[in-house]
């Protein structure tokens, strides 16, 4: 396993999650449960926490050991970004009314989130203290009121005059999200990363797309000698492109995919999760995402055994009680419940 991924979680009140702890993680994670059990939920958590600690550890000062010497304020900027793209998900918002009358405010966020026994975030009544496990002892990088963002002094490169606010954490994919100026930063980024006709190929084999490009400042599709836009063609070919570019341009990083089979016919999950496998693998990236599909659960396994990848992990929630619960399966637990047509899809 690689040392930047995530292998487990605690969750204290954060949504439904009272108090959760689930360990055995692994490079690429499915997680199954009924509808309303919590799987996106989990999701947000584990997408706020590994992306607030990434965001600690890629800032040049911490790299060069100077924990206490980082820029807080951007560090806090990044986080109330993690949080506002939690907010924009779930209730698929459109903030730009709010925002321009200066009236969006948070929800009461009050919770803790641990991982791997290294990085914690916690909250009290919108006060967000970030930890880090250093040496036996938590080492505390202060902390923020997010209800007071507006007089952060990076608040300008979230706020401009008439627009939403510039959120730019697209490690979260999701039908609902509007991706078109992320995967136009993408595509710039694959060309010059040597990887845009890789992506130009898998397209091409699945989609028969002769071209991905940026014309008019717009992502279009070239098939059958025509460029299209990118909106007109169907929530399957979207999902599955923002997944693939997602995983390629976000090297060693966790990326989450809510609902992954939205949109997708289940002729194509094979391709699609030999497709995350490959690319997870090559990229060093790690992948959540939730179904509560019985045929994707099926193809996951599948794949995993034809390309022999033990890297894997399905984790099935439930409530007991009305209390969240978890059982992980392993490879070989998933291999084995799926050949044996065992219901794991929760309780």
């Amino acid at each position: 396993m690689d040392k930047h991924l995530l292998t487990e979680i605690e969750i204290k009140d954060f949504k439904c999650f009272k108090d959760f702890k689930a360990e055995g993680f692994k490079r690429v994670n499915l997680i199954g449960g009924k509808n309303n059990v919590g799987k996106t939920a989990f999701m947000e958590a584990c997408y706020l926490i590994t992306n607030a600690y990434n965001i600690l550890k890629s800032h040049p000062n911490y790299q060069k050991g100077q924990t206490t010497n980082i820029d807080r304020e951007f560090f806090y900027n990044e986080i109330i970004k993690l949080i506002l793209s939690i907010e924009e998900h779930r209730n698929s918002k459109d903030f730009l009314l709010e925002w321009l009358l200066e009236e969006f405010t948070f929800q009461n966020y009050n919770f803790e989130i641990e991982i791997d026994k290294q990085f914690n975030l916690s909250a009290k009544d919108n006060v967000i203290v970030p930890n880090e496990y250093i040496k036996q002892n938590y080492f505390n990088h202060g902390s923020v009121d997010i209800s007071n963002f507006r007089n952060n002094t990076y608040y300008n490169k979230i706020y401009k005059k008439n627009h939403q606010p510039l959120l730019d954490n697209y490690t979260f994919i999701s039908i609902q999200n509007n991706m078109n100026e992320a995967i136009r930063n993408m595509i710039d980024e694959l060309k010059l990363m040597n990887k845009y006709d890789y992506i130009n190929s898998l397209m091409n084999d699945i989609f028969n797309i002769e071209k991905i490009d940026i014309i008019k400042n717009k992502v279009m599709l070239q098939q059958n000698g025509i460029f299209l836009e990118l909106s007109n063609f169907g929530d399957g070919l979207r999902s599955f492109f923002s997944i693939i570019i997602v995983l390629l341009t976000h090297e060693e990083k966790t990326v989450f995919i809510d609902e992954i089979e939205n949109g997708i016919h289940y002729s194509l999950l094979d391709d699609l999760w030999e497709i995350i496998l490959n690319i997870s693998r090559d990229q060093k990236v790690q992948v959540f995402a939730t179904t509560h599909s019985k045929e994707c659960i099926e193809s996951y396994a599948r794949v995993a055994k034809k390309l022999e990848d033990k890297e894997i992990c399905f984790m099935e929630l439930g409530k007991n009680e009305n209390r969240i619960e978890s059982i992980i399966y392993n490879y070989e637990d998933v291999i084995k419940q799926v050949s044996q047509h065992q219901e794991i899809r929760g309780w």
